[in-house]
């Protein structure tokens, strides 16, 4: 269900970055961890998490006041939402966003699952400070599926990320969250395969919100992993030592955010 709504503001200060802005409500991804849908519960929203998106035509409109009025900060794109999710083929609210900050030059942080940013590599290259990241949790497709089931590929992220690193803009992956279950060697795995691709590579664990733990038990439970959630702190920890020591030898800068 795709509903176009108004926004009353759209740069709205961030712990993440000064400023993020979200263009879209909702997203289509369907990520079964994702903490966003425990904050759209929040807001009132009854119906499945990826079922819905509210698409805030106005978002141009309001950046080009708000920058103006504004303080000159880093702007994160975006916390609660995917801003290339597939709408945005339609839409491109996020390309006339990027097309606004550019023309003042303000930093800018993108994150994302999909390879449909590379459609906008003639606007952030036109930044004197820019990073682009791509969420990646896993190499394996199966899992893919089962925890991101409308997510763009895994190759095709480590793709876009190639392809943006070899056009000269910054680059990085968000290994997060780290789900139970996952093995020293497998992050290890997806980390030597990011290597030349991706400038730092950022470790999460789960942020486990209210509501999610029964969608987490199924997904769980359809990869065959038991027990996920009888120690979460101390698995983290126990992986967190490992990686530490293991991630020496591999050549690629890390950043732990927990």
């Amino acid at each position: 269900m795709i509903k176009e709504v108004r926004a009353k503001s759209i740069l709205n200060r961030s712990s993440i970055g000064d400023y993020v802005i979200n263009p879209y409500v909702g997203c289509q991804h369907a990520c079964i961890y994702c903490y966003a849908q425990f904050y759209a519960r929040r807001w009132g929203r009854t119906e499945a998490w990826g079922s819905y998106i509210e698409v805030k035509v106005n978002a141009p409109e309001l950046l080009a006041k708000e920058v103006r009025r504004k303080r000159e900060g880093v702007v994160y794109l975006s916390s609660m939402t995917d801003p290339y999710q597939p709408v945005e083929r339609e839409y491109e609210l996020t390309r006339r966003l990027l097309e606004i900050l550019v023309e003042r030059d303000w930093p800018v942080l993108v994150q994302t699952k999909s390879p449909l940013v590379l459609r906008d590599i003639d606007v952030l290259r036109r930044f004197s400070q820019v990073r682009v990241g791509m969420t990646i949790v896993t190499l394996g497709e199966e899992v893919r599926r089962v925890m991101e089931p409308r997510a763009p590929s895994v190759d095709g992220r480590i793709q876009a990320l190639e392809e943006l690193k070899e056009r000269g803009i910054g680059t990085f992956a968000f290994i997060g969250p780290i789900l139970p279950g996952t093995s020293v060697e497998e992050v290890l795995e997806l980390v030597r395969a990011l290597r030349g691709k991706a400038d730092v590579a950022y470790f999460d664990r789960l942020n486990m919100k209210p509501g999610l733990r029964p969608k987490l038990d199924t997904a769980m439970r359809k990869l065959g992993v038991k027990d996920w959630d009888s120690d979460l702190d101390s698995y983290y920890r126990r992986l967190k030592a490992r990686l530490t020591k293991e991630l020496r030898s591999v050549g690629v800068r890390y950043v732990f955010v927990y």
